[in-house]
């Protein structure tokens, strides 16, 4: 019965290219399954003709009620806000519903 040992450097070589790849691939896999969701809320427009709301706008009524913005963005047709935490975010949703009416689709 041949035994599994590695028996000659090539087998050595090609042994350490394999726990190489593999460890690689599980790097990536735990980044990728551990991952936090992003903390932050999209804000688009549903109505044509309806502008976006100001960035300060939203910040003053965020920061009064506590919660911490890490930045705003605009994007093409949305508003990007980022928070620290995702509990930032879920209040953050909660208030702009609250302030924004309904021609604002809020994610």
């Amino acid at each position: 019965m041949r035994s599994l040992l590695i028996k000659s450097p090539r087998q050595l070589f090609i042994a350490a290219i394999l726990f190489l790849i593999v460890l690689a691939v599980a790097v990536f896999a735990y980044q990728y399954t551990w991952q936090s969701p992003e903390a932050i809320v999209k804000i688009n427009v549903t109505n044509h003709g309806v502008s976006l709301p100001d960035g300060f706008f939203l910040y003053q009524h965020l920061s009064a009620e506590g919660i911490t913005i890490k930045s705003i963005t605009s994007d093409s047709d949305s508003l990007i806000i980022s928070f620290n935490s995702i509990e930032d975010s879920h209040a953050a949703e909660k208030v702009l519903k609250r302030i924004l009416d309904n021609s604002y689709r809020i994610e």
